[in-house]
């Protein structure tokens, strides 16, 4: 499979191939794109940002990400959690909006306070 890194400004152009002691990666610059490789073949994950809608006409929505990243497989089943919600506010940077979204302990936070400080 072809890949390009996009773990360093380089963007490696990476071809990962399964073997019998488990993944070959050639056209990587860097140690970082062996890794990403091989993680993104075995086990593939992103953070996830989103929106999460509130009672505010003001502040309809409220951005949210995920503290780490999700399995590329759960992220639907969390997007349509997200998006089930309504949210009241006030709501402050870096609090909790779901502690456990995917099954593995994974926090969705706020990434801005709503509304604003004045």
């Amino acid at each position: 499979m072809e890949l390009i890194c996009i773990v360093c400004p380089n963007g490696c152009h990476l071809t990962v191939e399964k073997t019998a002691d488990g993944y070959s990666v050639t056209g990587n610059k860097c140690p970082k794109g062996e890794t990403y490789g091989i993680n993104e073949m075995a086990d593939p994950r992103r953070v996830l940002t989103a929106v999460v809608c509130t009672t505010s006409e003001e502040w309809p929505t409220v951005p949210v990400k995920s503290i780490r990243a999700i399995k590329k497989e759960l992220i639907n089943s969390v997007l349509k959690k997200l998006y089930a919600l309504e949210i009241s506010l006030p709501v402050k940077r870096g609090t909790i909006c779901i502690e456990d979204a995917d099954g593995e302990n994974t926090a969705i936070v706020f990434t801005r306070t709503l509304p604003p400080p004045t």
